[in-house]
């Protein structure tokens, strides 16, 4: 009995411990970050705009019918799903100007950063940026790799329906030492909505029942669904040859474009916020480069010429891949279920592919560029 006693005491103190740990923290208090570890001078610059609007998420097609597509009340960044990529080097300051012209409080948090002035400190007094606020804070990069960003609600409240609905995006830290390849941003995500039907008029919302029982409409990739796909399958309802395709061809549906034998770069994010992305080029082998190598300046090797790479919800990973022939190759959530509902993209490797026929907000300015997002016109 005194055993019994002894065990429900301590474990009653671990469980006061944790939770005035939580209580006393700056997510929770609101008290803002020190920022002990603020950098200067800043080097590169880069502004998000916080904010809610309607968002298309499916094309009109035989999987999604009806006119006018699917849309969402949307939460995003920049006003769109997802976020922009933010490309810096590694041992850049990175100054961040955060606008909330939304009506909701928003927060950022940068998977990138480490210690709360480097990851949350884009806040404040308060701890959160509310609506009309602008908060400007820095990110030292010193970590090589890619990185999920979101809002994280209002400190941390909500947070589930903030990602859900749109308000993510990558970070890429290219490290000291790096080889030339052609580099692009993919971010997959999913959205749970209460009611989905044709047209903006019909916008959807989030419904957090669907998010519990993890059942997504569809998976977005950039934040669209079958956004870079033409057609699937050849004669099984509803994927029909002879229907409607799921987008238009080229150029009105652009293609990931490679050369043959060319080496790719590809910053996979997982914004979630549930799932795994069990991540596969059909055709192709796949180099996994996570984490931190040797001395600190290149990133680490975990998979070479291998066939399939997890990626956890609120995960990155960099992976290359070099498409040996001509033809179409395709990129998928290996999840069948999630490729059903729009988790794949295509890949075409052709000797006209050029260095910048990237489809549009894929590009990542590359080591040493004085760009930070994809803003080509």
């Amino acid at each position: 009995m005194d055993s019994l006693i002894h065990r429900t005491l301590i474990s009653g103190l671990v469980i006061i411990a944790l939770i005035g740990g939580l209580v006393f923290s700056p997510i929770f208090t609101g008290q803002k970050a020190e920022a002990a570890n603020s950098c200067q001078p800043i080097t590169k610059s880069v502004k998000l705009i916080a904010g809610e609007t309607v968002v298309k998420v499916a094309p009109d097609n035989p999987v999604t019918p009806g006119a006018g597509g699917r849309w969402i009340h949307a939460m995003t960044w920049n006003g769109m799903i997802p976020g922009p990529v933010i490309s810096v080097d590694q041992g850049d300051c990175l100054g961040i100007t955060v606008e909330n012209h939304g009506v909701a409080i928003h927060t950022l948090d940068f998977h990138a950063g480490n210690g709360p002035s480097n990851a949350i400190g884009c806040q404040d007094a308060d701890g959160v940026i509310k609506p009309g606020e602008t908060v400007t804070c820095t990110l030292k990069a010193d970590t090589p790799g890619a990185f999920m960003y979101h809002c994280a609600g209002d400190k941390i409240l909500g947070i589930w329906e903030h990602i859900a609905n749109g308000m993510y995006g990558g970070i890429v830290v290219h490290p000291k030492v790096e080889t030339k390849a052609k580099e692009f941003y993919m971010v997959f995500g999913e959205i749970y909505p209460d009611s989905i039907k044709p047209g903006k008029a019909q916008a959807a919302s989030f419904d957090l029942t669907r998010l519990k029982a993890d059942n997504p409409e569809y998976i977005l990739t950039n934040g669209m669904a079958f956004k870079y796909v033409i057609k699937i399958g050849t004669v099984v309802p509803p994927f029909v040859l002879n229907g409607p395709p799921l987008n238009p061809p080229p150029p009105a549906v652009q293609f990931f474009n490679v050369k043959p034998g060319e080496l790719t770069r590809w910053y996979i994010v997982n914004a979630g916020p549930n799932d795994d992305v069990a991540f596969h080029f059909i055709s192709g082998l796949i180099s996994v480069h996570d984490g931190v190598g040797p001395g600190g300046n290149q990133l680490g090797t975990q998979l070479t010429n291998d066939e399939t790479w997890n990626i956890p919800a609120g995960s990155a990973s960099v992976i290359e891949s070099t498409f040996p022939e001509k033809g179409i190759y395709v990129g998928v959530d290996h999840s069948m279920k999630d490729v059903v509902k729009g988790g794949a993209f295509i890949v075409e490797a052709k000797d006209t592919s050029t260095a910048l026929d990237h489809p549009r907000g894929t590009w990542v300015p590359p080591t040493g560029s004085t760009h930070v997002t994809d803003d080509r016109p």
